[in-house]
């Protein structure tokens, strides 16, 4: 059995947080302060490329996961690509919807994050890295063989 060392919630969220200072703040700071729905919208879409193009370049990582020492990976074989990370990071960075919608879709997507974060706290993985087949794992983490088969040959 292969035990994966996920990243922690916490890890993740400050990874995150990292992300959305380091590469949307720059942006919001270039229009001068304005805090309106274009201003926002390319903040979002700059952030979205950035993140996707950095896991690419940095093979799961992106400013705020390099600084927690955490990286997304494959939960299979496969190799990641741009459009893995791309179905991520779409699946997760819902939040403009929640900006533009009705009530309705703002239930839905209020639904969604936290069904992602009960997830992410109970199996390491968010509704994001399901359909992503992603996870998010320590940099430095070793699988674990768990090997229990007693060994009845005779030495």
């Amino acid at each position: 059995m292969t035990t994966v060392n996920y990243a922690t919630p916490f890890e993740r969220l400050i990874a995150r947080i990292i992300d959305k200072f380091v590469i949307t703040l720059p942006v919001f700071i270039w229009f001068g302060g304005q805090s309106n729905l274009m201003v926002e919208a390319i903040g979002g879409g700059i952030l979205l490329v950035a993140i996707v193009v950095l896991n690419v370049l940095w093979d799961g990582q992106t400013v705020g996961k390099r600084v927690m020492k955490i990286r997304i990976q494959s939960n299979g074989t496969t190799k990641l690509t741009a459009a893995h990370y791309l179905v991520r990071e779409l699946f997760f960075t819902v939040y403009p919807v929640y900006l533009l919608a009705n009530t309705l879709v703002q239930t839905a997507w209020l639904f969604w994050m936290l069904t992602t974060m009960v997830l992410i706290l109970m199996y390491g993985r968010g509704l994001h890295d399901y359909i992503a087949r992603t996870q998010v794992v320590k940099v430095n983490a070793v699988v674990v063989e768990d090997d229990t088969k007693e060994d009845n040959s005779p030495q």
